[in-house]
């Protein structure tokens, strides 16, 4: 039977698309493959199942994602090496093993599907045991299983604090056992596999508290803290099916989910290298993802491209395909009619009859929002496409330099910065960009109410306080693009406040130290103190200057010749400040004692900088 054959006789109900990769750099080789299987397609459950093989022969890796629908680590990081080819070996991946979980950023909507690997009656409500069945029999076909995950706080042999120590996941590559004896006597040492691959991965990581550490469950023992684990897949990979089988847990902590795709990737990719398996061209990198257009028909009828900033009007009654979505991935893609469709309405008929919205999700990211107009009565206007009025980004300069900001996003600028307004990019008419007014809230001109561009505004004095928003120690205020009284573009002004951290101070006769605002230093008469560095908030370039006993110097970043005469001091207290454009950013206390003493008056241990 011929390979092409054999394919297309597959399972009913499977989809799937066939890739030929031929290499020609390996004499005699057999050639390359990719191929696609999507089961249950077009349900909740629908499952993407990529098998790659490699040019030579070698050993089977099974890499799995998103088992559970809030780790974004794992599910981006195994969907990279969907386009991987292979030198040696093969790889089966499974991106999305609980993709409806992931597009609702919710660990289990079935409950959590990694703990239904234990044998059980199966349920006919719960269609994640359809799901765990074909991840059982892809585990009969593979030397080595990888399940990525996302982990809470970071694993720690030993006790350290509560978001840091043996309960922990992050930053851990899990197994359930040191070693385990298969039927047949053979050991498995996944203890020894695992600290190689530590020895490959932790070099490449700076950070030190984002090192990985190997994480032993001890599952199979009986005084192990993990029972729960008995139900996973890595514990059914190991000891039913009796392959080396391991957890890579990224931590939640690390915030930014990028970072931890990258960690991920590094895991896999030392894996990869241990087991044997060598890859042409794995993907490493992560892009943001973003909606470039849809594709529809209504009523049948020839498809229209809808851009992302527009809107799709339609007359009551119709029915509205979505063809196809353009974005800068081609995987993970789901379109949802808001109120009217499913879980995924991409190729689905659906029958309008309110306006509603079409959101475009990659995995649980929303990267798109199409407004749909019902044209009420038989009106005689086309369904069709508007095109949104709307604003490309906003143009600000600040003090020196000229900014952008897209809607939606927020310009961070210092108390005291000097802005102006310029004019704005947009997609309006000629005659629509006359009658366009530009309004940064909180800032008003009496001779031109309507109209903030033009004009120089002071941050520090400019703006009232009451129309912004109060976040923490920051100040938002809305910068709005109207026409005709409808606000067409929003973006930010997020006023930060400038301040000191600490200054860096050194005695003649002895080493450097750190003073923090608030702190107080007393000193002996014969001593003298240079201020070695001054360390704020506010860019490198902005002017400070030290203000003391009636006298002001400018700091200099490159050092300053400023300094402390003990001699002249009194008992009394005399405030050294920093300051920029005469605002005091933070202060000191000096003043003469008998001897010298830093104390401070919140009691708490400071932080010391790492290069002094």
């Amino acid at each position: 039977m011929s390979l092409i054959s054999r394919i297309h006789r597959g399972l009913p109900g499977v989809s799937i698309t066939l890739a030929l990769l031929l290499s020609l750099a390996v004499p005699r080789a057999a050639p390359a493959e990719t191929i696609h299987k999507v089961y249950f397609k077009g349900t909740n459950s629908e499952l993407d199942v990529y098998t790659i093989k490699g040019s030579s022969q070698g050993p089977t890796l099974l890499l799995m994602g998103g088992i559970q629908g809030d780790e974004p680590g794992g599910y981006l990081a195994a969907d990279l090496y969907a386009d991987i080819s292979l030198k040696k070996g093969n790889l089966i991946l499974v991106p999305r093993a609980n993709f409806f979980s992931i597009v609702e950023n919710n660990r289990g909507v079935e409950g959590d599907m990694n703990r239904k690997f234990a044998d059980q009656h199966p349920k006919r409500s719960d269609r994640d045991l359809l799901v765990v069945k074909i991840i059982k029999d892809l585990m009969k076909r593979s030397d080595f299983f990888l399940n990525l995950h996302d982990g809470s706080g970071f694993y720690s042999p030993k006790w350290e604090s509560p978001e840091r120590n043996s309960m922990r996941y992050g930053q851990s590559i899990i197994a359930d056992a040191e070693e385990h004896t298969r039927p047949d006597g053979r050991v498995i040492p996944m203890e020894s596999m695992v600290n190689r691959v530590l020895e490959r991965v932790n070099p490449q990581i700076s950070a030190v508290e984002h090192l990985f550490h190997f994480n032993n469950h001890r599952t199979l023992r009986a005084d192990t803290t993990h029972k729960e684990q008995r139900l996973s897949a890595t514990y059914h990979a190991l000891t039913k099916v009796g392959i080396p089988a391991f957890a890579s847990e990224t931590s939640k902590n690390v915030r930014d989910y990028r970072l931890r795709v990258r960690y991920q990737t590094m895991v896999i990719n030392a894996f990869l290298d241990e087991f044997g398996i060598i890859p042409d061209n794995p993907k490493i990198y992560l892009d943001n993802p973003y909606l470039k257009y849809l594709i529809v028909s209504i009523n049948g009828r020839t498809p229209i491209v809808v851009n992302g900033n527009d809107a799709l009007r339609v007359h009551a009654g119709d029915n509205v395909r979505i063809v196809h979505i353009e974005s800068n991935y081609s995987r993970g893609l789901t379109a949802r009619i808001k109120g009217a469709g499913g879980f995924n309405d991409l190729n689905e008929e659906v029958h309008l009859t309110n306006d509603t919205l079409i959101q475009i999700r990659k995995d649980r990211f929303l990267i798109g929002t199409i407004p749909v107009e019902i044209i009420q009565g038989r009106s005689p206007k086309p369904a069709g496409v508007r095109v949104e009025r709307r604003v490309r980004y906003f143009c600000v300069r600040v003090n020196d330099r000229t900014v952008v900001a897209e809607p939606g996003e927020e310009l961070t600028v210092m108390r005291g910065d000097t802005l102006t307004l310029l004019d704005p990019s947009t997609n309006l008419e000629p005659e629509d960009e006359k009658a366009l007014r530009v309004d940064l809230r909180g800032f008003q001109v009496q001779a031109s109410p309507l109209e903030d561009r033009g004009h120089r505004i002071n941050t520090a004095t400019d703006l009232q306080e009451k129309y912004g928003r109060r976040r923490g120690s920051v100040t938002v205020f809305p910068l709005q693009a109207k026409l005709n009284n409808k606000v067409i573009g929003e973006s930010y002004i997020a006023v930060t406040e400038p301040r000191l951290e600490y200054l860096v101070l050194r005695e003649s006769q002895g080493g450097p130290f750190v003073a923090y605002p608030g702190d107080k230093l007393e000193l002996p008469t014969n001593a003298l103190i240079k201020i070695m560095d001054v360390k704020t908030n506010v860019p490198e370039a902005t002017a400070l200057f030290i203000t003391m006993a009636g006298r002001t110097v400018r700091w200099q970043q490159s050092g300053s010749a400023t300094g402390i005469d003990a001699s002249k001091l009194t008992d009394g207290e005399v405030p050294l400040d920093v300051t920029r454009e005469g605002r005091s950013l933070g202060r000191i206390w000096i003043k003469q004692g008998k001897e010298f003493r830093l104390s401070s008056e919140s009691n708490r241990v400071p932080f010391f900088p790492v290069r002094y």
